[in-house]
């Protein structure tokens, strides 16, 4: 590749997984630096986005273990660099990167081996015996500031009954490096998991009771915070749906905000394909036993690259395409499978950031003695069960 000119290799060099560009950043001085560059770690994540490809699951519970996507053929370890509390640890990808919401929470690119421990977070609260702390976490980018935001709500709920009393939350931005206290949400997260994984259309949503409607069919509604304005917002519900005795949530599938309806009967996932459109609702599938066991919960995770299948995560046991032409379902088989998984679609990148005293990186390569840069450019900047 000696003679070709350096934008033929630029090209070749983005469409490449991020384990093979690690590997050729100790080709040559200027490979490394290109790799390395700001540039090209947008163009590399601009090109994968695009063309679906580099994408993996990303398994969580009692440890970490990615999927590739493409072959869907073996389920592999991912041993973090840091300590990993196990169970539920873990946001939604966004970009490459997520958060593991241990206490500090750690902003980590499972695939680039970068990882950041970022500031403490804590949010005191006056001690109350009739009352306990319940962390969630959201994780989102600001592509207007070019910057990524993690939320950290912190809810007080009542010892006895559970019921929500009061929130306070942080948030934290990449560019200053520091949290700040925000104006507390005036509703309960979802009270089965420790942060919500919805992030859609630059905003993270979540399923909510309607305080106002608690005895009619509208008892539930869909709310949104948007990560760049830090504003609440409610998005308009499919017309029809109804959530009594039912367990739904929200999930995120080709881009678009989904919502799952799951009872004894059966499965229903309507998809919002304008986002902000309520007539945009459109009923996705439905599925019942026995194409699927009776009473379990399905998450959507991609569609096929031919966009005719979607690959279901059922109950947290098993993985599934259904075929949305001959609406049938084709069990798959992944070697090293866990029993027990939340599933979670991440992109390869090689986002990354550089804090002085703060960013682990490890794995530096070099060729014959000769070290191969290492300074990196300034930062570039999915579903919960509501059983109701």
């Amino acid at each position: 590749m000696a003679n070709l000119p350096r934008e033929i290799i630029v090209d070749i060099l983005c469409r490449l997984p991020v384990k093979s560009l690690k590997r050729f950043r100790a080709v040559a001085r200027w490979w490394c630096f290109q790799i390395d560059s700001q540039d090209f770690v947008k163009l590399h994540l601009h090109r994968s986005l695009a063309s679906n490809s580099n994408r993996n699951l990303i398994l969580g519970g009692l440890a970490l273990y990615s999927v590739d996507l493409d072959s869907l053929d073996k389920a592999h370890v991912i041993k973090p660099p840091f300590y990993y509390q196990s169970v539920d640890s873990i946001t939604n990808s966004c970009n490459g990167l997520v958060v593991v919401t241990s206490e500090p929470p750690v902003l980590w690119n499972p695939f680039s081996r970068y990882y950041k421990v970022l500031p403490d977070a804590a949010v005191e609260r006056q001690n109350d015996e009739d009352s306990y702390c319940k962390v969630a976490y959201g994780f989102g980018y600001d592509s207007a500031n070019d910057v990524y935001k993690i939320v950290r709500v912190e809810e007080v709920r009542s010892s006895m009954s559970h019921v929500w009393i009061y929130s306070k939350a942080k948030i934290y931005c990449t560019k200053s490096n520091s949290w700040k206290v925000i104006d507390n949400f005036p509703y309960p997260l979802p009270f089965l998991r420790g942060n919500w994984r919805v992030h859609v259309n630059g905003s993270l949503h979540t399923l909510v009771e309607n305080l106002d409607h608690l005895r009619s069919c509208e008892f539930v509604k869909i709310m949104a915070f948007n990560i760049e304005s830090e504003e609440h917002s409610e998005v308009m519900m499919p017309k029809g749906v109804r959530f009594r005795g039912v367990n739904a949530s929200l999930d995120v599938l080709g881009g678009s905000l989904c919502i799952v309806s799951a009872n004894t009967s059966g499965v229903v996932i309507w998809m919002m394909k304008e986002y902000g459109v309520k007539e945009s609702w459109t009923k996705l599938l439905s599925i019942r036993p026995p194409l699927i066991e009776r009473d379990d919960f399905v998450k959507p995770l991609v569609f096929s690259n031919d966009g005719e299948k979607i690959l279901l995560n059922c109950d947290d046991k098993d993985l599934a395409w259904y075929d949305l032409k001959k609406k049938t379902v084709e069990n798959v088989t992944v070697d090293g499978l866990p029993f027990m998984f939340y599933a979670e679609v991440c992109v390869e990148s090689l986002v990354g950031f550089e804090v002085p005293g703060k960013v682990k990186k490890l794995g530096t390569e070099k060729k014959k003695g000769r070290k191969c840069l290492n300074k990196r450019d300034d930062f570039l900047s999915e579903g919960f069960k509501l059983v109701l």
